[in-house]
């Protein structure tokens, strides 16, 4: 599925002119890449959730989550993943230092209720959601 960053608000899959992330679902894992060099904000946080949701109504798939040299997040966007995401776990993805930092803040401050974990690659990632399924 390609994702694209002109589709209008709403379009299940794609996102909005505003967003600073795509989404979409590829065999299974819902799979989101931030635009490079973001700093994520509170509304992006929720944008990101009512995407996900729109994306997978009603289910709860696995999350693979491309970094993509991001700057920084908001305390409040942090939570906002912990608390609202409706996924079974999250892979985060980042080869940078600062990338394994940001992870492991969100993981040991923000205590997701899903398995959350940080890869170096797409292929490492995608191994551990589908050879290691997560139930909801």
């Amino acid at each position: 599925m390609t994702v694209s960053r002109s589709a209008p608000a709403g379009t299940p899959g794609l996102a909005a002119e505003t967003e600073p992330f795509t989404a979409a679902m590829r065999d299974g894992v819902l799979w989101v890449s931030w635009n490079r060099s973001t700093s994520v904000t509170d509304e992006d946080a929720r944008a990101l959730v009512r995407r996900a949701d729109a994306v997978c109504p009603g289910l709860c798939p696995p999350m693979l989550v491309q970094l993509n040299g991001m700057v920084s997040l908001s305390r409040c966007a942090l939570q906002t993943f912990a608390t609202e995401l409706n996924i079974a776990a999250m892979a985060i993805v980042g080869p940078s230092a600062v990338d394994e930092t940001l992870a492991e803040f969100f993981i040991q401050v923000h205590e997701p209720p899903y398995p959350t974990s940080h890869f170096t690659s797409t292929d490492e990632a995608r191994t551990w959601l589908t050879e290691h399924p997560h139930a909801p």
